[in-house]
């Protein structure tokens, strides 16, 4: 271990290495639980701040370059640009997010200047409160593979995320890592005490998250999972195109339907697709899903793209999605709120214009303001549409409104064949523990699942194939602590952190100055 601490550069690119491998794929997520260790280990020693930064800044970099390559596909292939342009996309995405990992190895380096000890204890509230602060900066913020998500397989890790948020997880994480680092810098006979401490620790929250038993379903769903190719090029006349395409989808709803014997289903589901469905602005559009939800006799959610009047006669599409009734009437509708940057809109306007050709329509998409739950019979629906999942303050408004279901409309055909499908469903698992509340997730290539209030995937439908999925859900009721009190955990870590500098430098300020009046008085003969 002492060799090993002695190469702070192999560190460095260990903890990044061992990172990716936390995460799908290959998803070895036992590694979550010692990946940051060596980089806490290197962040003690006095070394100098910006070389300490810059090991933690290097790890950033293999971490996120690592997990979301899939960036440059998106870019090269769906954005146009050449070969050179996606990959400064993608490195220039990457060298701003790092900046996460290189604050916390200067923050943890400053308390342990002082207090080696300390610093690993403090430690775990400033990985919190960094991704605190990614939740929503820049450009709304980008929560992607917060360090939690790495244990939603194993849901009993993941069960404080029901008082904690996904922030608790993530808290738990980095404090086996400290314990873990410790053992690097403790007596040898210390270091046996330290590792059972660790090994109780997730024995106990293994075995906490599996005593509660399953959630017995009293509803039934449909979820289709429409697997259209992904366009290069936006057609805006796609369904007059394709008319075969939209008469397959509506028989293969009809089928799905007709597969529940005690009646229709209580909810149809359509996921966000790669065309765009006109359901206001086109009359047969709109006829002919009106006539599948009274054929089906079901609820029927589907994504679709309306718009909003601008200056003029300047029109702005919405990335939405309508709910419709058995009876064939209209529902209600929820626009999009939390749009993808530089996907669906391009922040800071004019500044940054040039970059509206890495999209084609997508980049004049503007958000929705009202987060108001859908009412489908009996049942309160809280819609996400795809990057929404990822963000838990929308969740949590969603169950203060009185959603009792949860439902995620995705298009993760951006993504291809890569790992982000799976990094994505991590994050919205994390959600339905969050709120209590089951998840059904219908997406155009997958991955489509309905998730329990536990985080457990009670049903899965297999990836790049044209089915549906027939599963249980039930309508649940239940407030949690995190839904009702918000980010206190983040805010207190932050807090704590704050705190702990402060500490740190006003001490180091007071011996400065006690130094100063010692060297400013004397005495004379």
């Amino acid at each position: 271990m002492s060799a090993l601490l002695r190469r702070p550069l192999v560190c460095a690119l260990l903890t990044g290495a061992l990172l990716i491998l936390s995460f799908p794929r290959p998803h070895l997520y036992l590694l979550a639980w010692v990946a940051l260790a060596p980089l806490l280990a290197v962040s003690l020693p006095r070394r100098s701040r910006r070389r300490v930064f810059a090991y933690g800044y290097l790890a950033g970099v293999v971490f996120f370059g690592g997990t979301c390559y899939w960036v440059y596909g998106v870019m090269r292939i769906y954005g146009h640009l050449s070969v050179g342009a996606a990959g400064t996309v993608l490195v220039l995405f990457v060298l701003v997010l790092a900046l996460q990992f290189g604050l916390f190895s200067l923050m943890v380096r400053e308390v342990a200047q002082r207090w080696q000890l300390a610093a690993l204890m403090v430690s775990p509230c400033f990985w919190v409160a960094l991704e605190w602060l990614r939740t929503y900066v820049p450009f709304g913020g980008f929560p992607w593979n917060l360090l939690g998500y790495a244990l939603a397989p194993q849901v009993g890790w993941i069960q404080p995320a029901a008082y904690t948020g996904i922030y608790g997880v993530s808290f738990l994480v980095v404090g086996v890592n400290a314990l873990v680092a410790a053992c690097w810098i403790a007596p040898a006979w210390r270091r046996l005490t330290l590792l059972a401490v660790v090994a109780v620790i997730l024995a106990g929250t293994a075995f906490w998250g599996h005593r509660w038993p399953p959630v017995a379903p009293t509803r039934q769903a449909v979820l289709v999972q429409t697997n259209l190719p992904q366009l290069e090029e936006f057609d805006p006349r796609w369904v007059d195109r394709h008319p075969d395409e939209m008469a397959r989808l509506e028989q293969l709803t009809r089928e799905g339907a007709r597969r529940q014997k005690a009646g229709p289903p209580d909810l149809i589901i359509w996921p966000e697709i790669p065309v765009s469905l006109y359901f206001r602005q086109d009359p047969r559009l709109r006829a002919r899903l009106l006539q599948l939800t009274q054929a089906t006799r079901s609820h029927l959610l589907v994504g679709i793209v309306d718009f909003q009047p601008g200056e003029g006669e300047e029109q702005h599409p919405t990335n939405s999605a309508v709910l419709l009734s058995p009876q064939g009437g209209f529902v209600g509708q929820y626009d999009k709120i939390h749009l993808v940057p530089f996907g669906e809109y391009v922040p800071l306007g004019r500044s940054l214009g040039w970059l509206g050709s890495l999209t084609q329509e997508v980049s004049d998409f503007v958000p929705g303001q009202d987060q108001e739950v859908l009412p489908a019979g009996a049942e309160r629906l809280g819609v996400l549409i795809c990057y929404e999942a990822i963000f838990p303050g929308l969740t949590r408004s969603y169950i203060e409104g009185g959603a009792d279901v949860l439902v995620n409309i995705s298009n993760d055909g951006w993504f291809g064949r890569s790992a982000a499908p799976a990094q994505h469903l991590n994050m919205a698992r994390v959600r339905a523990v969050e709120a209590r509340r089951f998840l059904l997730r219908a997406t155009n290539t997958g991955i489509t699942a309905v998730v329990d209030p536990l985080g457990r995937i009670v049903a899965r439908a297999p990836s790049h194939q044209r089915t549906v999925l027939v599963a249980g859900y039930a309508s649940r009721r239940e407030v949690t602590f995190y839904a009702r009190h918000g980010d206190w955990f983040a805010a207190l870590c932050a807090l704590l952190g704050l705190a702990a500098l402060a500490r740190k430098f006003w001490m180091e300020a007071t011996e400065v100055i006690g130094n100063g009046d010692d060297r400013g008085t004397g005495t004379t003969v």
